[in-house]
């Protein structure tokens, strides 16, 4: 094979700006690497340094090395083979063309592009399919179950009020506490189904919103031993639905303060500044974390890490922050405990705005 022909050949499939091309042979039964050249090589964190002269195990992890393997004996074999794969974040789509001399495979070339964005989208796409599922089974059912909850509530006070026996009213209690757990899932059922109903948006001081949502959740950590910490260094004020907020602060420092183990731990609380336009709550607990495999569903509908858990929790938080034109990030380690980063966007020129308290 004359090297600038084939030079010519591959050179002009280069994805330069969104992929990159290498090659390999296979000599004493191992898959060598002889060119590798584009700038995706850097974002996945490669270099060619550290694949040109060297076998698939040198640079990339067991279970990778055994998986492509597979894809470059089909390649050495003769066949064209298209697979995709991941490395450093970035979701990328293979091509490996065996270059053929007399019926022998002397080299296999391989293109490869960055499909992460496309993969974002896609997720993006089975998530919206999956909140349209959950929105028209709500629809469906809500009022359904509301209308004989909101009976049933109503006759468990009425017998409440008049039994003899006080032995039942222990029972009764947790009758109208299930049935206000009930209420409390249909409510996050409506919200999902129709997020955009009863928003009311209105400037109000927002370093005073989660001090009271602090307060509020206050003697449930301290039935743990529990202490929550806020740093707030500025006045900040922002245009928000309070009670949709107030439930997303509440929600989460209650999943804080259920991880966190008893007795002298603490979570953390911060609103700062973050740029010009934004500001950034931060709840940071110790407690017991989240596996890496269950992080990245925390926000998918039904989906929970709690034995009783709906799945609809996180779920209502993002749906808000959303709303809100924000963003919501949860990062964190087993054992080592959680970081939630809330972004949301500023209100500039508040002097004369009317705060709601």
């Amino acid at each position: 094979m004359n090297d600038q022909c084939s030079a010519v050949d591959y050179e002009q499939f280069i994805p330069r700006e969104t992929g990159f091309i290498f090659k390999f042979i296979k000599k004493d039964n191992q898959f060598i690497h002889t060119f590798i050249e584009g700038k995706l090589i850097e974002k996945v964190g490669l270099c060619p340094d550290l694949v040109i002269g060297r076998s698939l195990m040198e640079f990339l992890p067991p279970d990778q090395v055994k998986r492509k393997e597979v894809f470059y004996e089909k390649a050495w074999n003769g066949e064209q083979v298209n697979y995709e794969g991941s490395i450093g974040g970035i979701h990328y789509l293979a091509v490996l063309n065996p270059i053929r001399i007399n019926g022998e495979t002397v080299e296999v070339i391989g293109t490869t592009i960055d499909i992460t964005k496309e993969k974002i989208r896609e997720k993006q796409a089975q998530q919206m399919e999956k909140l349209s599922v959950v929105g028209e089974l709500a629809a469906g059912i809500a009022h359904e179950i509301r209308n004989p909850l909101t009976s049933l509530k109503g006759f468990a006070k009425i017998v409440k009020e008049s039994v003899t026996d006080q032995k039942l009213i222990p029972y009764l209690d947790i009758m109208l506490d299930e049935m206000d757990r009930i209420n409390q899932i249909v409510n996050e059922f409506m919200f999902i189904a129709k997020p955009n109903e009863n928003v009311h948006f209105q400037f109000m001081n927002f370093s005073k919103l989660i001090t009271d949502c602090i307060h509020f959740m206050e003697p449930q950590a301290n039935l743990k031993s529990i202490k929550i910490e806020f740093d707030v260094k500025v006045e900040i004020i922002l245009d928000c639905d309070r009670n949709q907020m107030k439930q997303v602060l509440i929600n989460l420092l209650q999943n804080a303060i259920e991880a966190t183990e008893d007795n002298g731990h603490f979570i953390s609380v911060s609103l700062d500044e973050a740029g010009g336009e934004s500001v950034m709550v931060t709840i940071r607990d110790k407690g017991c974390g989240i596996p890496e495999s269950r992080l990245k569903r925390l926000f998918e509908p039904f989906y929970s890490t709690k034995e009783k858990g709906t799945g609809l929790g996180l779920l209502t938080c993002k749906r808000i922050i959303d709303l809100h034109q924000g963003s919501i990030d949860i990062e964190s380690q087993p054992e080592e405990g959680t970081v939630i980063r809330i972004l949301l966007p500023r209100v500039q020129n508040t002097g004369t705005l009317l705060i709601a308290e």
